[in-house]
C-alpha cells in the first residue's frame, strides 16, 4: 500500500481549494462542450484542430489536478499542473464565450 501524497511539497496551488477549482472548471467546460458543440464549430470544415486540441489538453490537465493525481515525472507534473491548466482553461472559456 502506498503512502498518501504530501501536497504541501508541490506548492500552494495543490491545496484543496485549488484542486476543487480545477475540477469544477474542467467539469463546466466539458459539459459546455458536450451540450453545445456549436461553440467549437458549426461545420466540420470550420473545425480548428489546434486550438481544440489545446483546449482538450487543458481540460484533461484540470481533471488530473482536480482529482489530486500528481505524476512522478517532472515533465508530466508540469504539463498536468494548475500552472498550465488554469490559463488554458480560462482561455478556452473565453474562446467559447466569443462563439455565443
Amino acid at each position: 500500500m502506498s503512502e498518501p501524497v504530501n501536497y504541501h511539497q508541490y506548492g500552494p496551488l495543490y491545496a484543496g481549494w485549488a484542486r476543487l477549482f480545477s475540477f469544477v472548471l474542467a467539469t463546466g467546460l466539458s459539459v459546455a462542450l458536450l451540450v453545445m458543440p456549436h461553440l467549437v464549430a458549426t461545420d466540420t470544415r470550420d473545425l480548428e484542430h489546434g486550438p481544440l486540441s489545446l483546449a482538450l489538453l487543458g481540460i484533461s490537465a484540470g481533471f488530473v489536478h482536480g482529482v489530486g493525481y500528481v505524476p512522478l515525472l517532472t515533465l508530466w507534473r508540469w504539463l498536468f499542473s494548475p500552472y498550465m491548466a488554469w490559463p488554458v482553461m480560462l482561455w478556452c472559456g473565453w474562446w467559447w464565450a466569443q462563439a455565443l
